[in-house]
């Protein structure tokens, strides 16, 4: 099981608001919304359109990848209830082989989201800082 990758889709989820979310349509999934993160494009995951896509990005089987990325009867699925999908799927007995090694690739995962976050408003700061410099000179 890919944990990193289930981290790192949990961080993308955050970000997405509950209305824009669209568990039947591939392009707004969960699935379709992390090939447009950088993380994902760099391990390689740059189009997802289909369960074995998904199942072998997350090193899952192709029945829990449908569960996980389908809108079943048509019900609108938020983001909340993905995550909290994903965390159970990670929960399952049987899925932490090494509970150290899970601890770590996890806390790198978020460590990497907060990092990503702090380079954001470093950039956002530094052009509002170049702007007032602009605008005093």
């Amino acid at each position: 099981m890919n944990v990193q990758g289930f981290e790192e889709l949990k961080r993308v989820l955050a970000s997405v608001p509950e209305e824009q979310l669209d568990m039947t349509n591939w392009n707004s999934c969960a699935c379709g919304r992390a090939t447009r993160d950088e993380w994902f494009r760099s391990q390689g995951l740059t189009t997802c359109t289909d369960f074995p896509t998904a199942a072998a990005f997350f090193d899952i089987t192709r029945g829990q990848a449908e569960a996980l990325f389908s809108g079943r009867n048509s019900r609108r699925v938020t983001t909340t209830e993905v995550i909290h999908n994903i965390d159970q799927l990670l929960a399952r007995p049987g899925n932490q082989e090494d509970s150290e090694v899970t601890r770590t690739v996890r806390r790198q995962a978020v460590i990497d989201g907060l990092l990503v976050k702090a380079n954001e408003v470093a950039h956002k700061a530094r052009r509002v800082a170049t702007a007032v410099v602009c605008a005093l000179f």
